[in-house]
């Protein structure tokens, strides 16, 4: 998760937290969410603006699951966010010390620690706390916001599956989802850099029937509108007082179109253009964004957009000569495509390229692979089906650092 700015200084969100908190009071089996978009696009902002300015009616639990990497420590992160909001009366006080002292757990400088040897189980723990949490809360609509979920699934089913405890990740997904069919006042957002789609085919590959997230909405998080780039580029450029060679409206349309409106990195840049203590052109814009984008230090670590392809990718395809090809491999060459390529491309197109590159014969391949690179925001396709990048930045930095240039 990258640096996170304050949530009163928080641009042009305020519409789609407004239409999010309308869809979560809706009825439970409708109200829950998924949050997906690229990585720094800023699904982590919205979700700590609506933890700080919590909606009517609602009591927030934002919790960072990254770190996490079994259930007994997510059951443990939970418990804490609980207590705080049932000191306010002496039913849900008594109810909490009741159901602690039944679990056995101890407290250690104000945080609650499960025992080492839990004989309820994590799950049963777990579905105790949250039930009894919105039974005593049932004046209230409860909502757990779950930061980077898929990263923490991938952690627990790595280290159950070496503990010998297979499944746990699933298991955890079923017990949420039978939480929220069994708790009315219960709603849950998921986000999360890596797509959730991959983490599930991953789980799904012993063949169990589970469907944990098919009754919650998916909602995307998309870069700033023109307008809300604008109005936060002049406001991060007052405060670095950075000074103008050319008016700051042209610098800031100029931010914006190099930063395809991602706040991330606008914050970036003018904090760079901030340190050259003399006012700023044109060209300091577009030479400071070239230089982020061809360090070797990839101070906006750029690379993980290459380097994620072997995670996401990791099953291999026969090609006609019985040689296996990974995936990823496939989606290198999909992708060195779209770069050099300034025109949408269509499945055809994309087919016709990749048998002149590899020896493959079946169609339906690029046409599932270029659904998946789809949904992990690489592309975006058009009425028509044709395909391009879906971020310019992405796509700039892609052809740089594959060596695509001409």
């Amino acid at each position: 998760m990258g640096m996170q700015i304050d949530p009163k200084n928080v641009v042009g969100r305020d519409e789609l937290i407004r239409r999010i908190w309308s869809r979560l009071r809706m009825p439970a089996e409708q109200g829950s969410l998924r949050f997906t978009a690229e990585r720094r696009v800023g699904k982590t902002t919205v979700m700590t603006k609506m933890a700080v300015e919590p909606a009517d009616g609602f009591d927030v639990l934002f919790l960072e699951v990254e770190g996490i990497d079994s259930c007994d420590a997510l059951t443990e992160l939970l418990l804490n966010r609980i207590r705080p909001h049932l000191t306010k009366t002496e039913s849900a006080k008594g109810w909490f010390s009741s159901f602690w002292e039944g679990v056995g757990g101890v407290e250690i400088g104000g945080v609650i620690k499960l025992p080492e040897k839990n004989k309820l189980g994590w799950q049963a723990t777990l579905e105790k706390a949250i039930e009894g949490f919105c039974q005593n809360r049932s004046d209230r609509l409860i909502l757990l916001m779950f930061d980077e979920l898929p990263y923490m699934l991938q952690k627990i089913e790595e280290v159950s599956s070496k503990a010998v405890k297979p499944h746990e990740a699933l298991t955890l997904l079923d017990t949420l989802r039978a939480l929220r069919q069994r708790c009315p006042n219960l709603r849950m957002i998921f986000a999360g850099s890596v797509g959730l789609h991959h983490v599930l085919r991953d789980l799904r590959q012993a063949k169990l029937a589970a469907e944990p997230v098919n009754n919650m909405l998916s909602i995307e998080i998309h870069p700033l509108e023109d307008r809300d780039a604008l109005q936060l580029a002049s406001q991060l450029l007052k405060a670095e007082q950075v000074k103008f060679a050319n008016t700051d409206q042209d610098i800031a349309k100029r931010l914006i179109a190099q930063t395809s409106n991602v706040p991330f990195y606008m914050e970036r840049i003018i904090g760079q253009l901030g340190l050259l203590g003399r006012p700023i052109t044109l060209h300091d814009v577009d030479s400071t964004v070239l230089e982020q984008l061809t360090s070797d230090r990839d101070p906006w670590e750029m690379e993980h957009f290459r380097s994620r392809l072997e995670i996401y990718y990791r099953r291999s395809v026969d090609d006609t000569n019985g040689r296996s090809i990974p995936e990823a491999a496939i989606a290198r060459c999909i992708l060195d495509h779209f770069a050099v390529n300034d025109e949408p491309q269509s499945i055809d197109d994309v087919w016709s390229m990749i048998r002149s590159q590899l020896a493959l014969t079946d169609r339906q391949v690029v046409v599932q692979m270029l659904r998946s690179l789809g949904q992990d925001h690489y592309l975006m396709s058009d009425t028509q089906k044709r395909y391009t990048f879906r971020f310019p930045l992405i796509k700039r930095w892609w052809k740089m650092a594959q060596g695509l240039e001409s």
